[in-house]
């Protein structure tokens, strides 16, 4: 899998996730600009990409969505969850605490407004 579709994938399923639970504002935040670039297209869902689509599809439901590229070293909380080892291959994996090696990247995160 090419790191783009693995980007989309990741936003599709968190955007299913977030809408399933409810909520009416989401910020979706990525280190990758050709995926922010995508999915800020106003064309965005008549992409001939199909994750494009349907992510566009999932935006224009009845909430607020904004995108944001972030760089990678400003994200280090979701990198490392990208290399985490004990994670199921191919799953998605819900925490209902942060797992404690993150939680001095969040802590960093917080005090630095990231």
């Amino acid at each position: 899998m090419q790191p783009l579709q693995a980007e989309l994938w990741g936003i599709l399923v968190g955007l299913q996730i977030a809408w399933e639970n409810g909520f009416e504002r989401l910020l979706i935040q990525s280190d990758n600009k050709g995926a922010i670039s995508l999915l800020n297209d106003t064309d965005a869902t008549s992409n001939p990409c199909v994750l494009v689509r349907s992510i566009a599809r999932l935006r224009n439901l009845g909430w607020a969505t904004t995108t944001q590229w972030i760089p990678r070293m400003g994200n280090k909380p979701a990198n490392m969850l990208a290399k985490f080892d004990n994670l199921p291959y191919y799953n998605t994996s819900y925490f209902d605490q942060s797992p404690k090696l993150l939680l001095p990247l969040l802590d960093f995160d917080i005090l630095n407004g990231m």
